[in-house]
């Protein structure tokens, strides 16, 4: 509670220099749970601030980021300049080993691991994606403001050496793998719908809900009951996140055929 109380004060230290400066203001990289705090009160802030400010979560990629800084944009200030000031915000950065022949698989806690290693602290640092083609390679979201820290510093992932580079944020030379799938579930029950995407028991599905691990539409759910809504995105802690596309028909037996796309 003490760390939402700071979060949510700083949120309204920007929100009040942006005002007084007439220039956008932004935050760090915020995690799901803490981007789940601001839109819990974002209906508050906009009452109390709304004709003066809008709040934009970009995380440099809108359709597959987790990891998301929360913009606070003048209301007199085009779209333009704000995507501009993202896009000086954000730097992307590609990844790839030196010699491919022997280079070792990675993980994203192999990227991660390594950038804590230099001292990097984790608010600095995005999303990270591995390319589900050749998992030696991949691309790191940051703030523009550490990239030569990391350009620098960032030779060696795990055992192997690496060549790290900026390219356009606009231009990722590859997206998140995905695929359709069809589940039959008896509801369309949050913890039904986990249980079959993720091939769990219905009690760990459900724990998993309880201990605060899912997030819908960046919203933290903690109700097993919740029924899931066309084009909700859920991102689970440890598991992944998929888009519910709907498309349900009920079959004789009374169970509903419903589409996936799961992220990996």
């Amino acid at each position: 509670m003490e760390n939402d109380s700071f979060l949510l004060g700083h949120i309204e230290d920007l929100i009040n220099k942006t005002i007084n400066s007439n220039s956008i203001t932004s935050t760090f990289f915020l995690s799901l749970s803490q981007q789940s705090l601001i839109l819990k009160e974002f209906s508050s802030l906009m009452k109390k601030y709304g004709n003066k400010i809008d709040l934009i979560l970009d995380g440099g990629n809108k359709e597959e980021n987790d990891r998301k800084i929360l913009f606070i944009k003048p209301a007199n200030i085009n779209n333009e300049e704000l995507n501009n000031y993202i896009f000086n915000t954000i730097s992307l950065l590609y990844v790839e080993p030196k010699n491919k022949k022997y280079s070792n698989k990675l993980t994203h806690r192999d990227f991660l691991g390594s950038l804590m290693n230099l001292g990097i602290k984790r608010e600095v640092i995005g999303d990270i994606f591995l390319n589900s083609q050749n998992e030696n390679e991949g691309i790191i979201y940051c703030l523009s403001s550490l990239k030569e820290e990391i350009l620098n510093n960032l030779t060696k992932i795990k055992h192997t050496d690496v060549i790290i580079k900026e390219i356009n944020l606009n231009n990722p030379p590859f997206k998140m793998n995905f695929e359709y799938i069809s589940i039959y579930v008896s509801s369309l029950r949050l913890d039904n719908v986990i249980k079959e995407v993720f091939n769990l028991s219905r009690e760990t599905s459900k724990e998993i809900i309880t201990k605060e691990n899912v997030f819908i539409n960046g919203v933290n759910k903690i109700s097993p009951s919740y029924m899931l809504k066309k084009d909700d995105r859920v991102s689970i802690k440890g598991k992944g996140k998929f888009i519910f596309l709907d498309e349900t028909i009920i079959n004789k037996k009374g169970r509903y055929h419903t589409k996936i796309k799961k992220y990996s």
